[in-house]
């Protein structure tokens, strides 16, 4: 092939390639789950014009040296066989060009540099809301910064623990937060290092035993309602749709009623995906957790039912002849059908009088099914209570936090959908799910565990389920 046939070849090879690019970004779209290029929140979006600025850089600088390669190959190709004969003149290069180089590659660099330092330092430091020049900048509202939330982040093997100190409560795996104010991330870790990544929100950050780092991230609602349907075409939608609120269920029945567990795009708008992004062991790949964005009004609602299930003063106490129960009042009180001694909650919708016991009068009720007094029962009998706290804070448990656990969208750490199929499958079997967890593996836990044992037990795991599912 003569070297005009192959420049020739060369070009139309990379007009090809190029015109693919193009075509294949076309019919593609960035809003997947666990998408960078669709950032929803102010560091994300950060993030993302610093990583737009380094492409558009690189695109100049291939372009610029491909081109003076293909000018080069074509002006000075040899036009015979006696030219290509020729020896050309040596020469040590130019001073000049070699400079402007050096120069221009500096240039490059600082510009570069100089929004990546910005960038690091605002994801490091929530702005002081006394600044209001950066404030402006960031086109933040002070009430934005002064109502903040600190939620501390713990990464286990292989679930997340999420405590909010400002309100005295702790959950696991789902990140409840309000998406007008900006939420602070305490990380840290109890045993190997892990990384907490959300990608449309803050991006990736280290989680390390020993040491404690920092993010913040805050969400951009007008981008969180701007939504792609399946054509492509970007459509909004309203708040109640986009952020369905958590402390009523309505955000895992439109999580469930909307799409698959797997589909590759968020069923609301409200709902984003993480992942822990640093090996860490057997099921480092199982480690996600999901953070949900809500009005003031909803995060509110959900955190006084959280204090209200995690306040100790506040569970149900033994049945007392000689007080007086107003409305909806809970009490412990024994039922002989779930067997000797066991105390089971009642609850009076109208309020009762002093003397007017459960197993005498009709103005109290089972507050749960038998089925859920039974799965109770087992829950403590089979030692979970050991690991899981319910209706308490349980900082230091082993196991992820189980408070009001009906209420949330997925288990096993955002591996599955929370539903009776899925938890039934998760408690005869997790290690079949979630190779390594250390439910199924953890110090003590051997095969005459009762855990264990529940594998050939349906009825038993049914009645977890429904004890489990009623959290809520």
């Amino acid at each position: 092939m003569t070297p005009s046939l192959l420049i020739q070849s060369l070009c139309n090879r990379t007009a090809l390639l190029a015109l693919s690019i193009v075509l294949a970004g076309g019919c593609s779209r960035v809003d997947h789950k666990q998408s960078a290029l669709d950032p929803k929140g102010l560091i994300a979006q950060n993030q993302y014009d610093v990583f737009m600025l380094a492409v558009w850089i690189t695109i100049f600088l291939f372009c610029a040296v491909g081109g003076c390669l293909l000018y080069v190959l074509w002006k000075y190709r040899a036009k015979s066989d006696e030219e290509a004969k020729e020896i050309p003149p040596q020469s040590h290069g130019n001073s000049k060009v070699e400079a402007s180089l050096i120069i221009a590659s500096s240039i490059i660099l600082v510009i570069l540099a100089i929004p990546t330092l910005q960038g690091v330092v605002l994801m490091n430091k929530v702005p002081d809301p006394n600044d209001e020049e950066t404030l402006k900048k960031l086109k933040l509202d002070r009430s934005q910064i002064d109502g903040a939330i600190t939620i501390n982040v713990t990464g286990k093997r292989y679930f997340w623990v999420f405590e909010y100190p400002q309100y005295g409560i702790v959950t696991a795996n789902e990140l409840v937060f309000p998406v007008s104010k900006a939420v602070r991330i305490n990380l840290r870790s109890e045993d190997v290092i892990h990384s907490f990544w959300v990608p449309k929100l803050a991006g990736k950050m280290d989680v390390m035993p020993g040491h404690e780092n920092f993010m913040w991230f805050i969400a951009n609602q007008e981008k969180l309602l701007t939504r792609i349907d399946k054509d492509g075409v970007p459509y909004t939608e309203g708040v109640e749709q986009a952020m369905p609120s958590v402390h009523d269920g309505k955000m895992r029945t439109a999580v469930f009623k909307k799409q698959n567990f797997t589909d590759e795009f968020e069923p609301v708008g409200g709902l984003f995906y993480g992942q822990c992004a640093e090996y860490c062991g057997n099921s480092h790949a199982y480690m996600s957790f999901r953070a949900l964005a809500q009005t003031d009004g909803d995060f509110d609602s959900w955190v006084g039912r959280m204090q209200d299930a995690q306040n100790p003063n506040l569970q149900p106490g033994p049945y007392d002849p000689q007080k007086d129960y107003q409305s909806g009042a809970v009490v412990l009180f024994a039922d002989e059908s779930l067997g000797d001694n066991v105390l089971r909650e009642y609850r009076t919708p109208d309020g009762a009088d002093r003397g007017e016991a459960p197993n005498l009068s009709g103005v109290w009720e089972k507050a749960h099914s038998d089925n859920y007094e039974k799965g109770k029962i087992l829950f403590a009998t089979h030692q979970c209570g050991q690991c899981h706290a319910v209706n308490r804070t349980g900082i230091g448990a082993k196991g992820p936090n189980l408070t009001l656990f009906g209420l949330r969208t997925s288990l096993a750490a955002g591996w599955m959908r929370n539903d009776e199929e899925n938890l039934a499958k998760w408690l005869r079997d997790s290690e079949s799910v979630k190779m390594g967890n250390l439910m199924w593996n953890g110090e003590g836990v051997t095969d005459d565990h009762p855990l264990r044992k529940l594998k050939d037990d349906d009825e038993k795991v049914n009645l977890l389920v429904d004890y489990l599912l009623e959290q809520k």
